[in-house]
């Protein structure tokens, strides 16, 4: 596989995007969880959004990367 080259700008406004968006699943990750604690069976709904914020993080953290070799 190889990689495309990408500019700083692809960069920056993908992380804004992936940003915004574990921002979102944060949110609902706390929503889910307190219906939950109201009776609610939503284990697997809050499983999947916690493994996608994971995966959102390690990708931001490797945008982070290429966004500070670019800078240099």
């Amino acid at each position: 596989m190889t990689m495309t080259n990408y500019t700083l700008e692809d960069y920056l406004k993908a992380k804004k995007s992936l940003v915004s968006t574990l921002n979102k699943i944060e949110k609902a990750i706390i929503s889910l969880e307190e219906k939950q604690n109201n009776g609610k069976n939503l284990k697997s709904q809050i499983t999947l959004s916690k493994e996608r914020v994971l995966a959102l993080t390690i990708s931001i953290e490797l945008i982070e990367l290429e966004i500070e070799k670019l800078s240099k």
